[in-house]
């Protein structure tokens, strides 16, 4: 009883419990809002079917044993028995865990397994939202089962999927028997069946967002209690007039709440249209609106109803029927009328429209141009203008053109200067404006006051001021008067600027002309809104007569004849009342008028139809046959007939006759000039042309009739003008040949023109020339003179040569005849030959100039003093050629000489050494001889170095031991590693001088010395040559003026000669200046350079003592003394040389003499590129042209010789041939040359890639130089304890001879000896961490100099060889060389003897056969020669190629650095090249190899000698 009393509250509370809200639909603010109805178990208390149920018929059922409230035993289930049934009601009741109760299906006895299904079905009765289904069973779960719903009543079964249910279905398809049901024992089938203990279905009733709670409806079924103006059993529509947008479910974002439709008040009925929400955003369309309104929202009045406003009811709008478009009007009730009709109701006609009907009102045909307005309204006449006519008023009255709506005439009158009543528009002209803006000022307007004188008008920027109180009155420019015809009928605009608020101008117009005069006044007057810009207003005035100031205005004729001739244009301005505020400006004037143009075309210009004896198109001319009647009367004036003799017309405006037939006068009474004749016969040949030339006047004798000419040309004369006149030539009329005019004597203004018979009368030849002038026309200078004979002055005429006796080549012409230059001899310029070439001076008669040959390093430039050839040195260098250093300077390189700056005290002469040090007097010592040597002193006023007496020997002793010790300090020091800190300017100086390095410097020496013995061997045959080919012309009479070819043919062969010789001198001088860089004798320099470090070292010249050390240890005394001498030294052997340091000198020095012989080698580089891209192709082209010179001489001599027997003639023409041959020989020599020149520079791009190395080892040694200059700081304190050290042992000195203190000195000694060697150390700890790492560095550039050392060894010892062999085959060249002179020599002989004999015809035949033979010879040496030549330049190219490989700049000079690279052998890489700087002083070169990172320098030297007045010998080594 208390079970079911539990189930049945449990089933009355379910409807209450679902009916739960869960939370509100608004807000406390009256918001909207989403609300939910609460969540619960829908399936509780609601009652499920069963397809299937046991107990229909009862039947027993045996559950598994374990299965929750059963037992072991079978049971029973029958559905008449309420305690044994197991129906569908137990799916939803409450479910207890200790009283179970189930549902159960049939067991599979009854045949419930697979394919039957068993369904369970639940109706929820309205939609819900379910979240989960929840089945258990009371068996054990089925192998399969499913679950369908449907969302919506009757709708399909689909399956579950979690969302809107109405129904649910659950489907058990098959029975988990785990095999047992195979034998189909009964026992086992009543065990197997489906039973489920609880059905729930969680869930909430669906409202969609827009009710919090669902309930029975009237009709009993559950449904949403909806909010937000929805309705339906889910709140799925909005209520009916709540359509203004569509219904949406309500989210947490918007609540969807449904809008009321808006109807304006008219309508309560509306639906949703999506149409008009997409368009509008409000989609509630309102149905049957009242108050005569329409629209979706009732928002307009319905067709043919209206209102004025939304407030007011809508009225009819009563339009007319026959005059309105249609019945509907406008919101103020204006009908829309037809397009001839107006009114509000249109009821009337338009303005020039008359007789409303049902098509409207038709419109008046008034032509508008013509009209004075429009028709009646009723009978539609139209009123006409004054000069038109029609019924249209569309056509000009006679006398009238141009139709215009802007002419109060409606058409202009015709001018045609009165004589015409007839015309039409003109098509001929364009619009065209006379404009004043006064941009740029008044441009020509003028000021006129009332009894004043006219002034410019006063103007400023922005226009013309105006001053209406002194009633001043503006007058018009040129531009706007004379004839303006074409102004007619125009406007006339004035544009003022008045300030704001100022009454209107009264403004007149004042025109006069042609003896007339009136005013205009303006036809309107624009405000500033019609013109756009603020304070502006236009005046137009119309050019016409109706706009004159008077009530009868002149006649239209007499108007336009006022225009026709305007002479003014006056603007007066009346004071208006009020006076403006401001000032009134005129800021412009445009006048419309026309001129001849075809677009765009005018209409107010006329064409006249004339009348007869007047033509133009405004009748203004006076026809052909017609003139004047009134001469000059005017374009007014009427035209007449005119007579002239029947010879012509007459002029239209004079009368006077306009005559032909070669007549002249006022009616064509005489004959014109040239013509004779009787003119009044009337005939056309009454004058007949006069028998003179050019048909110049003439006249009729009256007695003879004779005609005789008066009026002759110019230049000629006589009765028929037959002669020409004095001071001109030519036949006029063909008595001497073929007619020739008279012409004026050409002779080019060179003659007196007052003078007579200046030319010949028939031929012109000139024949009394002035000014050194010459020829048929004076037209060139007489001989010895030169210039232009056509110039315009005398004085610019022809001048004497002028030339210079020394520098000028007396056998030739004196001077060229136009630019006056003489012949000059070689080197000698200037137009008369008076001054040497740049770089050549001393200028001698017969021989020319001298070259200056200035020394390249020692010179400015390549030119001298023109008289005593004195180069331009630089500075510290002397000599004419600047080719050594003056006295008391040293160091000769690009930059000059350096100057010594000796002591004048302390040496013994001015002059240094090259290695700057001076020659000291005795008793001084140093560099520059500056100070005294130890032991000595220079007293006051005295001028040598006393020696100190002799106690000061013991210091020195002492000194000397104690340099030992120091020297073994030194050592110790550079075992630990610190480098040579004493000795810094070794380490920067990058040289150690060596002995081993100078061996190979005779060899180089010995090849350059045998080219330059091979380059004079060349000169000194050239020579010969030259004194064969004098005594030839001498004994052929070459001398004599009327020498012949073959003279002329030796000279030419002369002078080869002599070029070829300059040719070999200038490389033998090459050659010579081809040496290195001037570094002084090595030996020497070596010496020097020991002598330095032991000057700088020691202070002395005195080896090192080292016996003070072995002395045995005496007394105590002694020993202490000993110590502190010593220590005392020591002191000041380190103060000097740290003060030193100090002080920067080591460091700076060596810095200079780094930057030095950076510069030279800089120079040398230059310079030695120069050299050397001259000497090559120099050398192989003097070899040539010896060759040449050789050949062509010996076969010149040979044909010399057989003069005798062969004719002159063909002899020279072979001379000729061979210069020729020679002279294309040079030409593809030279073009060798160019080719050789291009590779060397080529080469010497990839040479300057290479010296980059150097550029690093400078860098590695300027680091090097900023470490020691650190440690130089770091020593000055070590300097600092040295000085009070010193100040120690000096009173220890003081007081040493005293014995008592002995051993108060052996103890300071101790204390001064520890304390000397603690500071020393930590003194050389503080010099090692400021070098820092410039030992390795140090240590780096030393073995790249060894490196360097053996490569220049063994470069060395490879050119010796090479250069042994090419020796060896110099030598032989030279040989042949003697050999070939000495032929010459004999073929020389041979020719002065060919020519001793040549007057004895018998020897003759026997001296052409010693010279065929000698030139045999000849030709075997020179192929020999060529031979041997040949075998050298392929030495010498196998050693540029196989062994060093000269790279240099073809653009670079002398003192540049070379690179030389040897050749890379099999299995060994390249050595690095070798720097090689070649320099040159007075007679001394040098040469300077080094490796870019060796200290060592390989230097060579030799030397020039020249003999007395004599050439270059051979050199000296």
């Amino acid at each position: 009883m208390t079970a079911a009393a539990l189930l049945l509250s449990l089933a009355l509370l379910a409807p209450r419990a679902a009916g739960a809200a869960m939370d509100a639909c608004y807000d406390g603010a009256g918001r909207p809002q989403r609300c939910l109805p609460v969540f619960e178990n829908v399936a509780f208390g609601r009652s499920a079917r069963a397809s299937h149920t046991c107990g229909h018929p009862p039947e027993d059922f045996c559950p598994h044993v374990g299965a929750s409230g059963t037992a072991a035993h079978c049971q029973r289930c029958d559905a008449g028995d309420p305690a044994r049934h197991h129906n569908a009601s137990y799916l939803t009741d409450f479910h207890s865990q200790e009283e179970t109760t189930w549902w159960q299906s049939p067991s599979m006895a009854f045949g419930v397994q697979h394919p039957t299904s068993v369904n369970i079905t639940l109706q929820l009765g309205k939609a819900y939202e379910i979240s989960y289904v929840r089945l258990k069973f009371h068996t054990s779960r089925p192998e399969s089962f499913a679950i369908y719903k449907r969302s919506r009543a009757g709708g399909p079964w689909v399956p579950y999927d979690w969302v809107t249910s109405t129904e649910l279905l659950i489907s058990l398809n098959r029975l988990n028997t785990f095999g047992d049901d195979i034998f189909k024992d009964p026992k086992v089938l009543q065990s197997y069946y489906y039973a489920v203990s609880d059905f729930s279905v969680g869930g909430r009733c669906k409202c969609n967002g827009h009710a919090s709670e669902c309930g029975p409806s009237e009709a009993g079924q559950l449904v949403c209690q909806c909010q937000h103006h929805t309705t339906g059993p889910d709140c799925e529509r909005c209520l009916p007039f709540f359509q203004d947008r569509p219904w949406a479910r309500s989210t947490a974002e918007a609540a969807q709440e449904c809008l009321p439709c808006t109807c304006s008040g008219h309508s309560e009925e509306c639906s949703f249209d999506p149409e008009l929400f997409r368009s509008t955003g409000h989609g509630g369309r309102c149905h049957h609106c009242r108050h005569h309104t329409a629209g979706p929202h009732c928002e307009r009045c319905r067709e043919n109803f209206y209102r004025w406003d939304p407030k007011m009811p809508c009225q009819p709008c009563d339009c007319h029927l026959s005059g309105s478009q249609h019945l509907q009007c406008d919101g103020s009730g204006t009908c829309a009328c037809k397009p001839t009709v107006t009114g509000w109701k249109c009821d009337r006609c338009l303005p020039g429209f008359h007789s409303l009907s049902e098509g409207g009102c038709r419109p008046c045909t008034c032509d508008p141009a013509g009209s004075l307005g429009t028709c009646d309204p009723r009978s539609g006449r139209c009123p006409c203008k004054a000069n038109v006519e029609g019924n249209q008023c569309d056509r000009c009255r006679p006398g009238t053109f141009n139709l215009q709506s802007y002419n109060p005439a409606g058409c202009s009158s015709c001018f045609c200067y009165g004589h015409s009543k007839v015309c039409t528009a003109s098509s001929q002209f364009r619009e065209h404006h006379i404009l004043a803006d006064f941009h740029q000022g008044a441009e020509g307007w003028g000021a006129r006051s009332r009894g004043g004188s006219e002034h410019p008008a006063q103007w400023t920027p922005r226009g013309v001021l105006l001053s209406p109180e002194d009633g001043e009155e503006l007058t018009a420019p040129e531009k706007f008067l004379g004839d303006q015809r074409f102004s007619y009928g125009q406007l006339l605009t004035l544009t003022f600027r008045a300030p704001p608020g100022a009454a209107p101008l009264p403004v007149q117009l004042r025109l006069e002309g042609a003896g007339l005069a009136l005013s205009l006044l303006p036809s309107n007057l624009s405000s500033p809104q019609d013109t756009g810009q603020p304070g502006e207003v236009q005046l137009k005035f119309q050019m016409q007569e109706t706009s004159e100031d008077t009530e009868a205005p002149l006649p239209a004729f007499h108007f336009q004849r006022l225009l026709a001739n305007l002479t003014t244009l006056g603007i007066r301005v009346s004071s208006p009342r009020p006076s403006p505020p401001g000032p009134v400006v005129l800021t412009e004037v445009q006048l419309t008028s026309a001129r001849r143009g075809l677009s765009p075309p005018v209409s107010w210009v006329e064409t006249c139809s004339c009348p007869k004896g007047y033509k133009g198109q405004f009748c203004e001319s006076c026809a052909p046959g017609y003139k004047r009647e009134t001469p000059m009367g005017g374009l007014y004036a009427n035209c007449v007939p005119c007579s002239c003799n029947r010879h012509g017309t007459c002029d239209p405006n004079t009368g006077t006759c306009l005559c032909q037939h070669h007549t002249e006068g006022p009616s064509c009474e005489r004959c014109l000039p040239g013509f004779y004749g009787n003119p009044f016969a009337g005939q056309a040949n009454d004058c007949q042309p006069c028998p003179c030339p050019g048909q110049s006047a003439c006249t009729t004798i009256p007695e003879s009739g004779e005609v005789v000419c008066t009026h002759c040309p110019p230049g000629q004369r006589g009765r028929r003008c037959e002669m020409c006149d004095d001071g001109f030539f030519g036949d006029p009329l063909g008595r001497s040949g073929v007619p020739q005019p008279c012409r004026r004597c050409q002779c080019s203004r060179n003659i007196d023109p007052n003078a007579v018979g200046n030319c010949d009368p028939l031929s012109g030849r000139c024949l009394r020339c002035l000014y050194n002038t010459t020829g048929d026309h004076c037209e060139r200078c007489q001989e010895g003179f030169y210039g232009s004979a056509q110039a315009p002055r005398p004085a610019d005429k022809c001048a004497p040569c002028a030339c210079t006796p020394e520098g000028s080549v007396r056998e030739k012409t004196p001077c060229d005849p136009v630019t006056g230059q003489c012949p000059c001899l070689p080197h000698v310029t200037g137009r008369d030959c008076g001054r040497c070439r740049p770089g050549f001076y001393n200028l001698q008669p017969g021989r020319g100039c001298q070259s200056c040959r200035c020394y390249l390093l020692g010179s400015h430039q390549d030119q001298c003093h023109p008289k005593t050839g004195q180069c331009p040195c630089r500075p510290g260098v002397a000599g004419r050629a600047c080719d050594r250093c003056q006295q008391g300077f040293f160091g000769f390189s690009a930059k000059g000489c350096r100057a010594c700056r000796c002591s004048p005290l302390g040496s013994a002469s001015a002059q240094c050494h090259e290695n700057s040090t001076c020659v000291c007097r005795p008793g001084f010592v140093g560099y520059k001889c500056d100070h005294c040597q130890d032991n000595f002193f220079l007293g006051s006023g005295s001028l040598h170095c006393q020696e100190c007496p002799p106690c000061y020997s013991l210091v020195k002793e002492e000194a000397a031991k104690l340099k030992a010790r120091l020297t073994l300090m030194e050592g110790w020091l550079r075992g630990s590693g610190c480098g040579t800190p004493w000795e810094p300017l070794d380490v920067l100086q990058g040289e150690a001088p060596r002995g081993d390095v100078y061996q190979d410097y005779y060899s180089l020496q010995a090849s350059r010395e045998a080219f330059v013995e091979q380059m004079w061997g060349l000169e000194g045959s050239l020579k010969t040559a030259r004194e064969q080919l004098q005594e030839l012309s001498s004994r052929a009479r070459c001398s004599q003026a009327s020498a012949e070819k073959p003279c002329v043919q030796l000279a030419d062969l002369a002078a080869a000669l002599r070029s070829s010789e300059e040719e070999i001198w200038h490389a033998a001088s090459v050659l010579s200046s081809l040496v290195l860089d001037r570094v002084g004798d090595a030996e020497e320099i070596l010496k020097s350079d020991q002598t330095d470090k032991a000057y700088r070292l020691d202070g002395d010249s005195e080896g090192p003592e080292t016996t003070a050390l072995s002395h045995p240890q005496g007394n105590t005394a002694a020993e202490v003394e000993a110590v502190a001498r010593r220590a005392l030294l020591v002191s000041n052997t380190s103060y000097t040389l740290l003060w030193d340091l100090v002080e920067g000198r080591a460091a700076v020095a060596a810095q200079q003499d780094l930057e030095d012989r950076y510069q030279e080698a800089q120079a040398a580089q230059k310079s030695l590129s120069t050299a050397v891209a001259k000497l090559l192709p120099e050398a192989e082209r003097m070899l040539a042209s010896v060759q040449r010179v050789s050949s062509d001489g010996v076969q010149s001599l040979a044909s010399l010789s057989a003069l005798g027997t062969l004719p002159m003639k063909p002899l020279a023409q072979d001379l000729d041939l061979k210069g020729r041959s020679l002279e294309k020989t040079v030409t593809v020599r030279a073009r060798v040359a160019t080719k050789a020149v291009r590779d060397l520079q080529a080469t010497a791009q990839t040479v300057l890639q290479k010296i980059k190395p150097f550029t690093q080892l400078r860098q590695e040694a300027r680091a090097a130089l900023t470490q020691a200059s650190c440690s130089v700081q770091a020593a000055t304190v070590t300097v600092r304890g040295a000085r009070t050290l010193r100040a120690d042992l000096e009173g220890i000195q003081l007081q040493f001879p005293q014995i008592k203190d002995q051993a108060l000195l052996r103890r300071k000694a101790g204390t001064i000896r520890d304390r000397l060697l603690a500071d020393t150390k930590k003194k050389t700890k503080q010099v090692e961490r400021m070098l820092g790492n410039a030992a390795p560095v140090s240590s780096s550039a030393k073995k790249k100099g060894r490196e360097a050392e053996q490569l220049a060894k063994d470069s060395a010892k490879l050119a010796q060889a090479l250069l042994r062999t090419g020796k060896q085959e110099h030598r032989r060249a030279s040989r042949l060389a003697s050999q070939a002179q000495a032929t010459l020599r004999r073929a020389s002989r041979q020719v002065l003897i060919s020519r001793a004999h040549l007057q004895e015809g018998e020897e003759a035949e026997q001296v052409g056969a010693g010279l065929n033979e000698m030139e045999r010879q000849i030709q075997e040496s020179r192929l020999s020669l060529e031979v041997d030549i040949k075998a050298l330049s392929e030495l010498l190219g196998r050693l540029g190629k196989e062994t060093l490989s000269l790279g240099l700049d073809a653009s670079g000079t002398w003192g540049h650095p070379w690179e030389l690279y040897t050749k890379s052998t099999p299995g060994h890489p390249r050595p690095p090249p070798i720097t090689v700087t070649i320099t040159s002083a007075p007679n001394h070169h040098h040469l300077r190899a080094c490796h870019p990172s060796a200290s060592t320098t390989i230097k060579f030297q030799y030397e020039l000698q020249r003999a007395p007045g004599g050439p270059l010998g051979h050199p000296l080594v």
